[in-house]
């Protein structure tokens, strides 16, 4: 009783797989073809050349270079400037310097209002002060923004800054 039994159900979990089987072809048309889509650039620039260790003011910008909208997650980028790490700031003695911004734990995957989208050939930017989350001392630093994590965008330029005294 028990091997007719199990060859019923053996048969009837293998035509059951056998349905959902796709072919190759069917679900690679389905997809965008994003192998040839130009990347979103990411570039620093300094506001004003006139820092001190409470006020380091800083212009992110998102570059769209090709023909369709694209679009980012604003996790872990200037565009939600309080949470998370996302900048390296290195001194002249190749220190980095101390984060001190609230991390967040996220579910996932990221709601649709957490994405960011840049038309064709357009861009989006915001300023954000990086002595918010950042220990900030007089002296010399080079400033980056990390790229990668869940926002999608690549590492970007450098750039370097002077902050004075209070």
């Amino acid at each position: 009783m028990i091997r007719p039994f199990s060859f019923f159900i053996l048969t009837a979990l293998l035509f059951t797989g056998c349905q959902n089987q796709k072919n190759v072809s069917e679900t690679t048309e389905n997809k965008a073809d994003t192998s040839t889509l130009i990347p979103l650039e990411t570039q620093l620039r300094v506001i004003d050349n006139h820092f001190s260790a409470d006020s380091v003011q800083l212009s992110f910008t998102v570059l769209n270079h090709s023909d369709t909208v694209q679009r980012f997650c604003k996790w872990e980028t200037p565009f939600e400037p309080l949470l998370g790490k996302y900048m390296e700031i290195i001194d002249e003695q190749g220190i980095e310097a101390q984060f001190t911004g609230p991390m967040a734990k996220r579910v996932m995957p990221p709601p649709t209002e957490s994405y960011i989208q840049v038309q064709p050939h357009d861009c989006v930017s915001t300023v954000f002060n990086l002595a918010k989350n950042y220990t900030i001392k007089p002296g010399k630093y080079t400033v980056n923004y990390t790229g990668g994590g869940v926002s999608g965008l690549q590492k970007g330029n450098e750039v370097k800054i002077a902050v004075n005294g209070k």
